[in-house]
Formats: structure tokens, sequence, C-alpha cells
């Protein structure tokens, strides 16, 4: 189970285009999950997270710069799966380092602090991704997705349990990634 959820940009309550149902949320958080959200918009998952992100409209590629220089600039990266799977990393580093948290939170709207604050429960394993169309329709969403993924790869969340499941075309994965492994999803029914 995650420790944390970082829900960006999707209300899965009300909406589940790619397959992530509202109550496998509920069900997280009953079982001790945090959420983190992120989202112009307040609703319901809002004002039960941990944290609220409450970004300006189409600013989410500079809220994820925000929180990747966290992680480098403190080193809460995970070294060895860096080392072994992200290729172009210094590069990458270089880039993100471009970007200043103040930068971000001047920007997006959201606190420097809070910025600083989830960076440093993102740090913390594990922890999934639940993003969705409202991602990809954004002006820069190529960008914010990779972003997005970038936080999950360098924190050593990608594809292990209690983090982010890749999709694939096996039982008990759908269309998001957001997945539980085959008989979970029977439990909660």
């Amino acid at each position: 189970q995650p420790k944390y959820l970082l829900n960006w940009g999707r209300d899965s309550l009300r909406s589940n285009p790619d397959g992530t149902w509202g109550h496998s949320i509920i069900e997280l958080l009953k079982r001790g999950t945090k959420l983190i959200n992120v989202d112009p918009r307040v609703n319901w998952l809002s004002t039960r997270s941990l944290y609220y992100m409450q970004l300006r409209p189409n600013t989410d590629t500079a809220l994820a710069f925000g929180l990747l220089r966290v992680l480098i600039e403190e080193d809460l990266y995970d070294h060895e799966f860096v080392e072994k799977w992200c290729y172009g990393f210094d590069e990458f580093k270089e880039r993100v380092m471009e970007y200043t948290v103040d930068w971000a939170a001047e920007v997006t709207e959201v606190p420097a602090e809070t910025i600083r604050a989830v960076a440093r429960c993102l740090a913390e394993k594990p922890w999934g991704l639940n993003m969705g169309l409202a991602n990809d329709q954004n002006p820069n969403g190529v960008q914010s997705v990779h972003c997005l993924y970038a936080l999950v790869a360098i924190t050593g969340n990608l594809d292990v349990p209690g983090g982010q499941i890749l999709p694939g075309t096996g039982a008990g994965h759908n269309e998001s990634g957001f997945g539980f492994e085959k008989g979970v999803g029977e439990e909660l029914q």
C-alpha cells in the first residue's frame, strides 16, 4: 500500500475515463494512505488531503519542477535507481536546477514551504501517482507528464509494490497504471 497518493488534476470520484475508480482512492485513505491533491479546484478530495496544492491553471509543469528541485537539491532522490535506470540524469539535473522553488511558488501561487514539504513526502517510499486527462489536455501537457513521471522515477517508485505500477495487459491493471495486484480489487467489492 502506498504511504502517499499524489492525485494530480483528477477528481476520480466524479469522473474516471481512464479507469481509476473513486472508491479505490477512498479505500486507500481508509487503510492509511495520505493524499496529496493538486488541482486548481477545491473538491472533496482536496478537503481530505494531507496537502492540497491549489495551483493556478496551466502551471503544472512549474510545480513539478519545484518538486524536482527540492528532491535533487536536498539529495532526496533514489541514487541507486537513478544510476541504474535514468539515462541523462546529469543533463536533467542541470535543467531542473535552473528553476528555484521560489520561482515555482510565484508562478503557481502554491507556497514554497508547501512545495518543499510535499517533495519531502515524495522522498518516502512507496507512493503512487494518479493523473489523467487534465494533464494530457494541458497546453504544456507533454512536458508536464514527463516531469510527473520523472518524480516517480527519481524517487524509485516506478513499477514497485505500493508505487507507480506501469500499465499492462494482465489482470489487476487499468489504463492509468493505478492498479492493484490481482485479487485485491475483489476484496474491496
